[in-house]
């Protein structure tokens, strides 16, 4: 009920604040492009639905792992399964509907196949983050049907550096998790030599959290089953066990420019060992190594009719090891490459547009006791465009791609092979020079992927025995979606509408019965027809002015219902509704925060499904910059949960298990020049 009244209070204040704004008075938004479009435009120039975190509003977000880095964001929750894994979540679709990128190409490892593999980046080093939301996304393959993620690090400059040579280096400490991390990036350059090296490191040991590990359902049963045994049960209360992280990396990079663009290649490695909290009696933890080279490039008119070419190519070794205790128990290995081109047209008068190919190909495996997966090779082939055409306030955009997937494996006498094409068309009107309007209609399809053909073994992660269905066919599903946006004014922000329909939407569902060896319930991919539809709202309020004195008040909220057509049943871990509303203070190099989060209680449950409560938490953070001849310092303080709640995530498969960290005050210094 809290949330519905803040709905319906910020779209008044949208209403009544905009009616009270002065032309002579404006204030006016950063507009910042996008590059996840081929064309480059900024968010009031795309018809879509999008977010872009840098510079301070990134700062201050950042927690150990990308998805509790994004999960307060409008729209987009994370499958949180400790603090060594979590991957985000969109308009409730996760998985392998949302594309996580680094640098426009795939991340090459396993957090797609269950949410106890972590996504293998560390927010430290990010730059920037572009974030789509809906099929819109489509130009970065039929498996963005729900949204891409783009993660930016500036490992291979696209540019020249002006500067001969530029540091930044923080540490930060944590008491929470008794963590600290630190990292050090320095670039530079020589003639039309740029070049880029960094490393981090970050450590942390078991979170603290308020109250019992377990929710009392869970606790209870533990109890009656102890008390059959004649067994005394004691429950886990003010830590969660074996959730310590353990994670470093390094890079290297380096880009010639000139004239007509450029090329540049970088080299990294990402490792972590991170605990996963325990579901049952064992302790597993995961050690994670990746290795991986970037080659990017840039050529301006390659051919003629097109003024820009445009080369991303990433190729990449990952493995982890899930181990008991000492003992090695499965082994994840994936080798393969991720390949991009683009070729930006010419303007022909009202129109503008790009072309482009993408080819990726993915050798993957699992050995040992939780081998659920056979071995397989996924090779990918795609072609895209994307066409932009301006008829006085209106702007046209369409989308269109087409996708081959060849999946092979030992058992599989001749490869399967999938055929998916995928569109979509926007447009956005420009109201006046403030206000605009946009609408997207989408189709899409998506082949399935080799864990929803062809699991079948028990899966410790969501503790169920997964079953595949080699029978399945493609997913498709048709989308719209309404943006009304601000980015002038008194009162800034976006309102958008989505719904999505699935056709033979492709998910594991409860089949009633347990696995005789393992006991685990047996859980069976099986597509069924569902929707999605829900509403996002991002304000931002201007409050006061006075000299340098800056009052900004910021209200989010969103909402997403999400069930099976035929029988209106509702579908699992779908985010709950959810508001925030934070205070804003900026004096020179002086900026502090104060916000409120509310959660509501998880009321639409699918069959077999426990009830999640709501909860609500106060955040704070102030930082201070100053600049001096030596460059410029930057000290911060954050509070997190400050009144020691438990909160749980109805999104995660550990809901029950691991909340979410209590109380949290994190601490530190950066410098840069």
């Amino acid at each position: 009920m809290r949330i519905s009244l803040f709905f319906g209070a910020a779209l008044a204040a949208h209403s009544c604040i905009a009616a009270a704004d002065t032309p002579g008075d404006p204030v006016n938004l950063e507009h910042i492009l996008v590059s996840a479009s081929p064309l480059e435009r900024d968010q009031t120039r795309l018809a879509m639905a999008t977010t872009v975190l840098n510079g301070d509003a990134l700062a201050q977000r950042l927690q150990p792992s990308l998805g509790e880095t994004l999960a307060l964001l409008p729209g987009i929750s994370s499958t949180y399964f400790g603090p060594g894994a979590s991957r985000p979540v969109i308009r409730g679709l996760g998985g392998d509907r949302i594309r996580v990128l680094q640098n426009s190409v795939g991340t090459f490892d396993a957090s797609v196949i269950s949410p106890d593999h972590a996504v293998s980046l560390d927010p430290l080093l990010i730059e920037k983050i572009e974030i789509i939301r809906g099929p819109a996304a489509l130009l970065f393959g039929g498996n963005a049907i729900g949204g891409a993620i783009n993660v930016i690090d500036h490992r291979i400059h696209h540019r020249t550096i002006e500067d001969p040579l530029h540091v930044r280096a923080e540490t930060r400490l944590s008491s929470v998790d008794r963590g600290d991390a630190q990292v050090a990036v320095a670039e530079g350059a020589a003639g039309p030599l740029s070049w880029h090296v960094d490393g981090f490191r970050r450590s942390t040991d078991d979170v603290s959290i308020p109250g019992y590990a377990w929710s009392s359902r869970r606790r209870a049963e533990a109890l009656a089953s102890a008390e059959s045994r004649g067994e005394v049960y004691l429950p886990v209360e003010g830590t969660l066990p074996n959730s310590a992280t353990r994670t470093d990396g390094a890079a290297a990079g380096i880009s010639y420019g000139g004239d007509r663009g450029f090329l540049g290649l970088s080299i990294s490695g990402y490792n972590t060992l991170y605990g996963i909290p325990p579901t049952a009696d064992e302790t597993v933890r995961i050690d994670l190594r990746q290795r991986k080279l970037d080659l990017q490039g840039e050529l301006k008119d390659p051919l003629p009719g097109f003024r820009l070419a445009k080369v991303k190519v990433g190729f990449a070794r990952y493995r982890h090891q899930e181990l008991e205790g000492h003992e090695v128990g499965t082994l994840f290995q994936n080798r393969g490459y991720d390949s991009r081109l683009e070729l930006v047209q010419q303007e022909q008068g009202p129109w503008s547009g790009a072309v482009g190919a993408q080819v990726g190909t993915s050798r993957f495996s699992a050995l040992g006791e939780e081998a659920f997966l056979p071995p397989s090779n996924t090779r990918q082939y795609g072609v895209f465009a994307f066409e932009e055409l301006v008829r006085g306030t209106i702007t046209y955009q369409l989308g269109a791609r087409i996708d081959q997937q060849r999946l092979s494996l030992d058992q599989l006498e001749r490869a399967r092979r999938d055929t998916a094409a995928s569109f979509s068309l926007g447009a956005i009107w420009a109201l006046n020079s403030d206000w605009s309007l946009s609408g997207t209609f989408a189709r899409n399809e998506r082949p399935p992927n080799v864990q929803e053909l062809f699991a079948d073994g028990p899966h410790v992660g969501t503790q169920a025995f997964e079953r595949g269905r080699p029978d399945l066919r493609r997913e498709r599903s048709t989308a719209a979606e309404v943006v009304l946006r601000r980015r002038a004014g008194r009162l800034t922000g976006e309102l958008s509408f989505f719904a999505h329909r699935f056709d033979g939407y492709i998910s594991p569902f409860y089949t009633g019965v347990a696995d005789p060896e393992t006991a685990l319930p047996i859980y069976e991919y099986a597509q069924r027809d569902a929707e999605f539809y829900g509403a996002e709202v991002d304000l931002l309020v201007h409050l006061h002015a006075f000299g340098a004195h800056v009052f900004d008040l910021q209200l989010t909220a969103d909402t997403v219902r999400a069930k099976e057509r035929v029988t209106d049943e509702n579908l699992p871990r779908i985010t709950p509704r959810r508001a925030t509303a934070s205070l804003r203070y900026r004096l020179h190099g002086l900026t502090a925060a104060l916000t409120g989060v509310a959660v509501e209680a998880a009321r639409h449950l699918a069959t077999g499904e426990d009830p999640t409560p709501g909860y609500t938490q106060l955040n704070a953070a102030i930082a201070y910059e100053r600049e001096t001849a030596a460059g410029t310092w930057s000290l911060f303080l954050q509070g997190d949960n400050l009144t020691n709640q438990t909160a749980r995530n109805h999104v995660s498969f550990l809901k029950d298990l691991a909340p979410l960290p209590g109380r949290n005050l994190t601490v530190g210094v950066r410098y840069t020049f």
